[in-house]
């Protein structure tokens, strides 16, 4: 093994720990909400801003991220970001219950979220070829890692101290992001350009029809997760198809799906053509997002969650390598291509609460599948504009 080959393995490894803490701290909210409504009477409407709230944060930061390397340097970047993910948690272990002091907490989830994910898929487009494709797929099944055992360890300190457990969790997720920061402080990260200003920035990518496919997909997958991770535990418990206790273990059980679906793409990456796997996933995620939503007895959900969380598992990777084939490297085309889904993720978790504060939780669920359906519509299109290329000799 080279000597570059060794220090690419060291960024990788220190970016995967770091996106595993992104995941562990950012996808759990979705399984606190409960415990917050519970504690400080939230309505659905205020359950749905909060949510934005993260979306809305994550979608600025990926906008901040993409010009700030330019300015002050990849590292001194994120580590300006990071740190509010444990300053968050820091407000709910404190018992800051009042509504602007949780619209605070959530947006600076969303801002921590933003960066980590801007600066992790742009340290792994700058791996060579094939290695970078495998690398999105280890680099989310990692997130996907941190996202199911989060639920699991509230589950678990919620039974264990039912007033407690929940501000627990949320000290050890602190402990966790205090964590991350080190990584980030000590990591080799790969050269840079030195002539920083705004205006030395690459903008090419805008003219690439590739770049905006992958954007669109990024948008509505986005939309879709963003309204089944945070709508999820809820939807089961007010719809009394499942237990409470039940309902929290959903969340994991879907990440669980969802890493094993990402570690099989990871394995096939390179043998499978991404617009195809593309739309086996599309039409997968939605025939069985339909199957969960409109199924009222245990098996059949269940059956549709691992269904939903399996073909979820590879639409982000896939979407993102396709749309970044042209990025490689570029801090500010991977903010562009991260902020279109996060727009996504700002709009429809608000849009589920208040469809489901008006007309009940079915009805806020079912504007989900809707989502599921429009990602379905990018998907096809993409891979028609792959076709065409294809024969057209481009790829």
């Amino acid at each position: 093994m080279t000597l570059e080959e060794k220090q690419q393995n060291r960024l990788l490894y220190c970016v995967l720990f770091a996106f595993f803490a992104s995941g562990a701290a950012s996808q759990p909210l979705g399984s606190f909400i409960p415990f917050l409504r519970e504690t400080y009477g939230f309505s659905y409407d205020l359950t749905g801003v909060l949510l934005s709230c993260q979306s809305t944060g994550n979608m600025l930061a990926t906008i901040v991220a993409g010009v700030l390397p330019a300015l002050l340097g990849r590292r001194k970047s994120i580590l300006s970001l990071a740190v509010w993910m444990a300053v968050a948690y820091l407000i709910f272990l404190s018992g800051l219950g009042a509504p602007i002091f949780m619209i605070a907490a959530f947006f600076m989830t969303g801002v921590a979220r933003g960066g980590n994910s801007n600066f992790s898929n742009t340290m792994v487009s700058t791996l060579p070829g094939e290695k970078a494709a495998r690398g999105y797929n280890l680099l989310h099944g990692c997130f996907a890692v941190g996202a199911l055992l989060s639920p699991i360890i509230l589950v678990v300190f919620s039974r264990r101290w039912p007033a407690m457990g929940w501000r627990l969790v949320a000290g050890l997720l602190m402990v966790l992001c205090l964590a991350q920061l080190l990584v980030y402080a000590k990591m080799p990260l790969p050269p840079e350009n030195h002539a920083r200003g705004v205006r030395t920035v690459d903008k090419s990518f805008l003219k690439v029809k590739q770049f905006w496919l992958g954007s669109a997909m990024l948008f509505f997958y986005i939309s879709a997760e963003y309204a089944i991770v945070g709508w999820l535990v809820t939807y089961f418990q007010d719809a009394g198809i499942l237990s409470a206790d039940m309902s929290q273990m959903m969340n994991s059980l879907l990440w669980l799906v969802i890493f094993f679906g990402r570690m099989i793409g990871a394995a096939i990456t390179g043998k499978v053509p991404r617009p195809v796997m593309l739309l086996v996933d599309g039409i997968g995620l939605f025939a069985c997002f339909l199957l969960l939503l409109f199924s009222r007895t245990g098996g059949l959900v269940l059956a549709g969650l691992m269904g939903t969380g399996l073909f979820m598992a590879t639409i982000y990777p896939s979407a993102f390598a396709f749309g970044s084939d042209c990025i490689r490297g570029n801090d500010f085309g991977c903010s562009i291509l991260i902020l279109t889904g996060s727009i996504g993720g700002v709009i429809t978790p608000a849009l589920v609460g208040f469809a489901a504060e008006r007309a009940g939780i079915r009805a806020g669920m079912t504007l989900v599948a809707v989502f599921t359906g429009l990602l379905l519509v990018s998907i096809l299109l993409s891979y028609g504009s792959y076709k065409i290329d294809s024969k057209k000799g481009r790829v």
